[in-house]
């Protein structure tokens, strides 16, 4: 089991129990604790954050709201649940945690401040932390997660697919959005986040009501990603076309990010160093003309690790945030790519006042070589 392995390497550094922070799904890409609270206990606290806590002898999982109380005890039988407020957290855990052992903390930082300085006997910064081993316990997918996998990849597809009759509508972006992310929760999905750029020239990723206003018009950019759970499992991908004929200039770039992909998937085959997938894109990129004469080119993450996080921790650092200069340079911890490991491959390109292009792909590191979940053509799109 996954806790056992977990308190393994726990008992290595010499630590009598593991206490593990935790938000819930509904804050979707936005949290990296519920992805490591989920893959240990099966666990989504939805709106409110739980503290689950890996003992000798039993688990015990505190939840934080009352209303998620009755669905804790229909579905995690096997945790010992309890009922508390964060704020009364550290008087629980003063019962639970064995006496006079160090703890080994998990998620602590994305812990509140509040509930922070409400916890006693257990602080981060002094209780050492088994994020890291966390992380590579999560690199390769088993056969049971790459199912839930492949099954929500499928309901990516079914929104591509979906997509052309939507923009025939001529609504707002924000309703076919809508549509769109209502189709994925009735089909299965307990989270559904879209993005729809519809424009001229397609400048960025458009999510919100306030900037996805624009009903589509010929000769307008199409761009759609979809990130979404099946099962605390993310599907990801992206998708692009045109209303009417694509442009020549716009096509020049949907050439560019094509061969960015598949110069990363590539790269993506057992043996081989991590850091080489960035690389190959990056180095796809760097062979034109289009990086040195356009400075003012707008880009985000071009690939990122797919699993029970949005960002699955350790494959992601791989790849760097482009939009932030400030950002941390890209770093591979020494991994290996291996089979069963899954990522989401997104190369992106944005040029102001010109228009944009990305592609994104699941793929699935195999023996054989990459393998992509996603069905729908990468091909662009045209919509009448």
């Amino acid at each position: 089991m996954r806790r056992d392995a977990l308190f393994a390497l726990a008992r290595q550094r010499a630590l009598g129990a593991v206490v593990v922070f935790g938000h819930g799904s509904a804050l979707g890409a936005g949290t990296a604790s519920h992805g490591a609270l989920r893959f240990l206990s099966g666990w989504d606290s939805r709106e409110s954050p739980s503290l689950l806590v890996i003992t000798p002898d039993r688990t015990h999982l505190l939840v934080g709201s009352p209303f998620m109380l009755p669905l804790a005890r229909q579905l995690r039988r096997d945790l010992v649940i309890h009922d508390v407020r964060p704020d009364g957290w550290g008087a629980v855990l003063a019962t639970l945690l064995p006496s006079g052992e160090a703890v080994g903390t998990i998620g602590f930082a994305e812990m509140p401040l509040r509930i922070h300085d409400a916890m006693v006997g257990v602080r981060p910064g002094r209780d050492p932390s088994l994020d890291l081993e966390l992380s590579r316990l999560r690199l390769v997918k088993d056969e049971a997660q790459l199912r839930r996998h492949r099954a929500a990849a499928a309901l990516c597809d079914e929104l591509f697919t979906a997509l052309g009759k939507e923009l025939s509508s001529r609504r707002p972006a924000w309703q076919i959005q809508l549509d769109l992310e209502t189709q994925a929760r009735r089909n299965g999905a307990e989270y559904c986040r879209t993005w729809l750029t519809i424009a001229p020239e397609a400048d960025y990723c458009r999510y919100w009501r306030e900037e996805t206003e624009r009903i589509p018009e010929p000769g307008d950019q199409v761009l759609l990603g979809v990130a979404l759970t099946l099962d605390g499992h993310w599907g990801h991908g992206i998708r692009m076309g045109s209303i009417g004929p694509q442009k020549p200039e716009h096509a020049d770039l949907a050439a560019q990010v094509e061969a960015m992909l598949v110069a990363g998937m590539a790269a993506l085959r057992p043996g081989l160093p991590l850091a080489g997938v960035e690389a190959a894109m990056e180095a796809r990129l760097r062979d034109g003309t289009l990086l040195a004469a356009h400075p003012d080119m707008v880009r985000f993450r071009g690939g990122h690790g797919l699993g029970f996080s949005y960002e699955e921790p350790l494959l992601t650092e791989a790849f760097r945030q482009h939009f932030d200069r400030a950002a941390p340079p890209a770093t591979d911890h020494g991994i290996e790519l291996a089979g069963g490991m899954l990522f989401e491959l997104h190369p992106n390109i944005f040029l102001p006042g010109l228009g944009g292009a990305a592609l994104g792909e699941m793929v699935l590191v195999t023996p054989e070589g990459p393998e992509c979940l996603l069905r729908f053509p990468r091909a662009c799109a045209v919509w009448p």
